[in-house]
């Protein structure tokens, strides 16, 4: 007996061929069903899935945000940072409210040094102007000479007080030498007016 599909010869009673694995087809009942297991035992196995890729590593976390500088501050050094700038404040407004005082000042020394008594005499409020005439102005300033060699001004003291303001400083004269001054100033039309000062003055016992 012979197999009908590749001619290999086959033993007695054969349900499937040895070689190839054709089903006998006078084979009985269920001798398909076994041949074709057998078969599948015989062929050679299906080549095995490959392993799954590997998953793709997650993306790096971003840096956390590091927290603003108010946040890393500790809170002795919140209550420091917060006295200094209250205190650059009220210095900011104090300067802001009395800066007017010194301009006429400026502007009155500037005209004496320069030779120009009726630029200074022009600085001077109206009362101070109905207390003294030009000619009374110009021998005051006669009489102290160093009041034409003023080259600059420093107060340490500027306030306003009753719509008056008050300067306390020194001068500083040409020679090098500084010359204590209290000036009274007022304002006239919107603008600081010197009212009057003293030179030298001399502070009051408390």
């Amino acid at each position: 007996m012979f197999c009908p599909n590749c001619g290999k010869q086959l033993p007695k009673d054969s349900h499937f061929c040895p070689a190839c694995g054709h089903v006998i087809e006078d084979a009985p009942a269920g001798a398909g069903a076994a041949s074709a297991q057998t078969a599948a035992k015989a062929a050679p196995k299906a080549a095995a899935a490959p392993d799954p890729a590997p998953p793709a590593p997650a993306a790096a976390a971003a840096p956390a945000k590091k927290p603003g500088l108010w946040k890393r501050m500790k809170t002795w050094q919140k209550i420091v940072l917060g006295v200094v700038v209250f205190i650059i404040a009220v210095i900011w407004l104090a300067l802001a409210a009395t800066g007017g005082l010194v301009k006429p000042v400026e502007r009155h020394f500037a005209a004496l040094r320069g030779g120009d008594a009726v630029g200074a005499y022009s600085e001077l409020s109206i009362a101070a102007r109905q207390q003294m005439s030009l000619d009374s102005f110009k021998a005051m300033v006669e009489g102290s000479p160093a009041l034409v060699h003023v080259t600059g001004e420093s107060f340490s003291s500027r306030k306003v007080t009753n719509g008056q303001g008050q300067l306390e400083g020194t001068l500083d004269l040409e020679n090098g030498g500084k010359l204590p001054i209290e000036i009274r100033l007022v304002k006239e039309n919107g603008q600081w007016k010197i009212l009057g000062y003293r030179l030298n003055p001399v502070k009051k016992l408390d």
